[in-house]
């Protein structure tokens, strides 16, 4: 009775001590998440400010392809952080040094306008994006097998979703605040520049001419708040891998190939990485060019898909602990082939449709990008989750960017289809659209662990299993 006794106490405590340890991996995770949330919106490849900049330097459709192909490119970098953890108890260390190196590297976008050639610059600028990404995801992907390591299998969707939440909100707001200021330098920047006529003079700042510089220090304070992050991040617990999780990590990048089920996530990972790809790169150069929207509407686009994104967590976290991601995403596959389709209808003059779209991407991307994350994890077994990801990760990283870059290259020109004309964006869209929804059928064909599928239950209450 005593050793039961014992016993007994000894799981109690080793409970506390397992809830104590996810409650602060949730603490610094949401804190540290914060600051790179902001960094990441302001200045890693996809941030609107990003795009903004590369439409002051002159970018052309090629090269607007090359920044929306560099963000995937960059993951083919994941497997060197596997190769990084083989010989190292711990992972905390270099994850933080690795990812602080690629936000570092964010303090000298600005440097592109010193360059007299602008296309120059802009290669500068290029080349600084996918050095400073390609570090980055190596740092993600130790991350992520830090944090699968910490959270329990059956609370990760709502650990996500919770931490997307928040992350989401803190992004919003620094979006408004900084998409207002960068509208200040436009032409008609509105009255409100004569809130700073106690510090310098609107009407000689607050020019086009100066927008470009501006944003040049937003980069250095978006560097500044990533590293900030990452000091935070280094108080967050890790845990020694055991001897048998040292040693799954060194295994060949080929023992993922070996699981039929994973062979099946990767083709559908391949084929919905190359139809995301197609237009990826116009969405933001359409809304300035095309659309003529301030950064201050774009911001609003941003918001109301953020809102729904904010809404609509919670509702993934709990569908998809509750019903898998297979189910999760064959919801999110239907909207995101139609999502692009609302585009078709989009014109200068009448966008209103914009707000609906954002409304139900906003939602699928909320679901996605939890998938994305917790779908891989939950078909590999325990110890293999980084290399799984790792591979997963470049695979459909490197499709993505095929598609991106092949977007631009085969860049169309307008479509008179009776009705209207439609722009080369949105050729790109459409299409993109189509094949986004053909993605269905290699998804059906995936097991989850844990959800077996229709045909399996039959089989199974058949055969009296």
């Amino acid at each position: 009775m005593r050793d039961t006794s014992l016993r007994q106490q000894g799981k109690s405590a080793k409970a506390r001590r397992s809830r104590h340890t996810v409650w602060r991996v949730f603490r610094v995770s949401i804190t540290e998440g914060v600051f790179a949330q902001i960094y990441g919106g302001l200045a890693n490849i996809g941030s609107s400010f990003i795009t903004k900049f590369m439409v002051l330097l002159g970018a052309s459709p090629v090269q607007f392809s090359i920044l929306s192909a560099l963000g995937q490119v960059s993951a083919v970098f994941q497997p060197l952080g596997v190769t990084l953890m083989q010989r190292l108890k711990q992972r905390k260390k270099v994850c933080v040094w690795v990812t602080a190196a690629g936000r570092f590297l964010s303090f000298f976008l600005g440097a592109a306008l010193l360059f007299r050639n602008a296309q120059t610059g802009i290669m500068f600028a290029l080349a600084l994006l996918f050095v400073s990404a390609g570090l980055q995801a190596v740092g993600g992907n130790i991350w992520i097998a830090w944090v699968s390591d910490l959270i329990p299998l059956g609370i990760r969707g709502r650990f996500f979703a919770r931490r997307n939440q928040i992350l989401s909100f803190a992004g919003l707001v620094a979006g408004y605040v900084f998409s207002f200021c960068t509208d200040l330098f436009e032409k008609g920047g509105g009255s409100l520049r004569g809130l700073f006529s106690c510090w310098l003079d609107p009407q000689a700042f607050f020019t086009p001419r100066n927008q470009a510089y501006w944003l040049a220090g937003v980069f250095v304070f978006a560097a500044t708040l990533g590293l900030v992050g990452l000091g935070i991040l280094s108080r967050q617990p890790d845990r020694k891998r055991s001897l048998q999780q040292r040693s799954a990590l060194r295994a060949k990048f080929s023992e993922p190939f070996h699981s039929k089920n994973f062979r099946l996530l990767l083709a559908f990972g391949i084929w919905w990485m190359l139809a995301i790809g197609v237009g990826s790169a116009f969405w933001g150069p359409f809304m300035l060019k095309k659309l003529h929207m301030s950064m201050f509407q774009m911001t609003m686009y941003g918001t109301i898909h953020t809102a729904s994104s904010l809404l609509a967590y919670s509702f993934w976290g709990r569908f998809i602990d509750r019903y898998g991601n297979r189910k999760a995403m064959f919801i999110c596959v239907l909207l995101g082939g139609f999502n692009p389709m609302l585009w078709l209808t989009m014109t200068p003059q009448n966008y209103a449709v914009l707000w609906i779209e954002a409304l139900s991407s906003g939602f699928m991307w909320a679901g996605s990008g939890i998938v994305t994350t917790n779908f891989v994890l939950s078909i590999a077994g325990k110890g293999r989750e980084q290399t799984y990801s790792a591979v997963y990760g470049a695979i459909t990283g490197v499709a993505m960017m095929s598609s991106t870059l092949l977007s631009g290259v085969f860049f169309p020109g307008q479509l008179d289809i009776g009705v209207r004309i439609l722009e080369p964006e949105q050729v790109v869209f459409g299409v993109g659209g189509i094949l986004r929804w053909l993605a269905l059928v290699p998804l059906l064909a995936v097991r989850e662990k844990g959800w077996p599928s229709k045909a399996d239950q039959i089989s199974s209450a058949v055969g009296g299993d």
